[in-house]
């Protein structure tokens, strides 16, 4: 580690905030944007072919929905890292090496803050709005049973937290904030994930969730939340483990919600 990136680590948040990325991303804003493309592609038209194919109906049931996402989730996942392991130098700014974390906090205590995380957002969303909703990721897991639960659990604690992180503060995130400055690519990165998910997640429920609050302010405070936690750190891996634990909260909670 060079002494530019000892003096870097000790900075404070807002510091990091402020900085520019310490380089160029081995990708241009173009070829994160096209990942971004192919992650929408996923989840809109690959996911869901798969899903009815499986299911054998095409039908917009919930436990359709939630497979097709799970399943375009896992294709958006495997499509970034078969496309980065192509390069060395790309594969290694993604920063999932776990070896680049070892000066940094321990992976338990980033999983533990990702359990404040998603309480402290469950609380912002839920309290504000008066409306105590699951995900829209997961809305009607009461209906699956079992199963349900399972592809539940999939979407929101594996496949979801993975394909996310590694799309938005992997790969979008770095390529944001050194072309358009340090806040306003971080700004400009939450609201790509906004309307990726009205687009995607609260478009079918229209008629259930209030958009202008719980379907705008979820959304933006999760990729917020978490793209700070990888400017901060400089690790998508730390990002990752957050992201896992805090999928977990989202799916009990939902559970609860749901009385399942």
């Amino acid at each position: 580690m060079t002494s530019d990136q000892r003096e870097r680590r000790e900075l404070s948040l807002m510091q990091k905030l402020s900085s520019p990325e310490e380089s160029a991303p081995p990708w241009s804003l173009l070829t994160a944007a096209l990942t971004l493309a192919a992650m929408l592609v996923c989840l809109i038209v690959i996911g869901p072919a798969l899903a009815s194919l499986l299911l054998g109906s095409q039908q917009a049931t919930p436990d359709l929905l939630m497979l097709s996402w799970t399943l375009g989730m896992g294709a958006t996942a495997l499509f970034v890292l078969i496309n980065r392991r192509g390069s060395a130098d790309s594969w290694q700014s993604l920063r999932l090496d776990l070896r680049m974390d070892r000066r940094g906090p321990p992976l338990p205590l980033i999983a533990l803050l990702g359990v404040a995380i998603s309480l402290f957002i469950n609380l912002i969303i839920s309290l504000p709005s008066g409306q105590f909703l699951p995900l829209p990721e997961v809305y009607g897991i009461g209906s699956g049973g079992p199963i349900g639960v399972i592809v539940a659990a999939l979407l929101l604690v594996f496949l979801q937290p993975l394909a996310e992180t590694l799309v938005f503060q992997a790969l979008l995130l770095p390529s944001l904030r050194w072309t358009l400055g340090p806040w306003r690519g971080l700004v400009a990165a939450c609201l790509v994930f906004l309307l990726l998910h009205l687009i995607v997640f609260f478009a079918p429920w229209q008629a259930i969730y209030s958009v202008p609050w719980y379907g705008l302010a979820y959304p933006f405070a999760v990729c917020l939340a978490f793209s700070l936690l990888r400017v901060h750190s400089g690790s998508s891996l730390s990002v990752l483990v957050a992201r896992v634990s805090a999928g977990l909260i989202f799916l009990l909670t939902s559970m609860a919600l749901t009385g399942f």
